[in-house]
């Protein structure tokens, strides 16, 4: 299946926030979509593909537990998350963010069908793959991929089999807490990945919305490159994705083609959603970013930042309409 017709199948436009309204713009998505299979056509050459060996720095912050031949280290014991924090809803709602008691909207079915792709492949998993580990990403900063991912997150949250985790992995940029209106010096990914006396659950935020869990960025560090493509990195992934089979990790990465480290996350994520900026899209940037992932992972790309008239949801089928 091509990405334009992952496009059809999940999409309908999705808009950054309107200070007027929260209901998305229609998008006039044709040339983006010709854009992105011109460029994912360019991608599916793969036989120089990097593996993620290749691309693995070796640590060099104090702190990370990763043997000489990169052994993977204990698994961190379980325990309890002990923050809560409660999320103003109204301004959520002044940013074009979903909420939990927000009526069918555009916005609210849009992100229920990239939802729902995302859950269908979790119940067909490829061998050796987490597909509950989901990675948020664009090619170029600016194009809304934080907006992208706490309305995603949200979405999931609501589930009634589901929980979901919102890890803040653009450690250089972090910009969950400033979207939510949360403290931006908490202990989160990076601690954790500097110091193996730090547990899972000791830098989890659980959130008063529905079943919502953060994983803050954490410190400032000048190894951050090295510490999110490092071995520790690597086993943090896989002890989240095996832990809990019902929870959905979605992360917050960085641009593809901001930080060199992007793609060896991408590697080792089950389901990619890429986000692209409507009416800004440069091909050469969507084309070089798409040959640093393996295609097979796109669950979908969204078309973010369109403007126009509202659009409107109709029953017997998802179709969507300028009003």
């Amino acid at each position: 299946m091509s990405i334009i017709e992952r496009v059809a199948e999940l999409l309908g436009p999705i808009a950054r926030p309107n200070p007027k309204s929260s209901a998305p713009g229609e998008v006039d998505s044709n040339s983006v979509l010709d854009l992105i299979e011109r460029a994912a056509g360019q991608s599916n050459e793969r036989s120089k593909f990097p593996e993620v060996g290749k691309f693995a720095a070796q640590p060099v912050a104090r702190g990370l537990v990763v043997g000489a031949k990169g052994e993977a280290r204990p698994a961190r014991p379980a325990g309890t998350t002990a923050q809560t924090l409660r999320i103003d809803r109204d301004r959520l709602r002044r940013q074009s963010i979903i909420t939990p008691d927000d009526k069918r909207t555009p916005m609210t079915e849009s992100f229920r069908r990239i939802k729902r792709h995302i859950l269908v492949n979790m119940a067909e998993p490829k061998a050796g793959v987490p597909a509950n580990v989901v990675m948020v990403t664009s090619a170029l900063p600016g194009e809304g991929k934080t907006f992208c991912s706490i309305n995603l997150a949200i979405s999931i949250a609501l589930e009634m089999d589901y929980s979901v985790l919102l890890v803040d992995a653009d450690v250089a940029k972090p910009a969950i807490p400033k979207v939510l209106g949360l403290e931006e010096d908490k202990k989160g990914l990076m601690d954790l990945l500097l110091d193996r006396r730090i547990e899972l659950a000791d830098v989890l935020c659980k959130t008063d919305i529905g079943k919502l869990t953060l994983l803050p960025a954490g410190m400032v560090h000048q190894h951050a490159t090295e510490l999110l493509a490092s071995g520790a990195m690597r086993e943090l992934l896989r002890e989240m994705g095996e832990r809990y089979h019902d929870r959905i990790i979605v992360f917050d990465s960085p641009p593809l083609l901001a930080a060199s480290e992007t793609a060896v996350l991408a590697s080792q994520m089950g389901q990619i959603i890429i986000v692209v900026e409507a009416g800004n899209a440069s091909e050469a940037a969507l084309k070089d970013a798409l040959s640093r992932i393996e295609p097979s992972k796109i669950a979908g790309v969204v078309l973010n930042k369109g403007e126009g008239s509202a659009l409107e949801y109709g029953y017997g089928g998802y179709g969507y309409g300028a009003k």
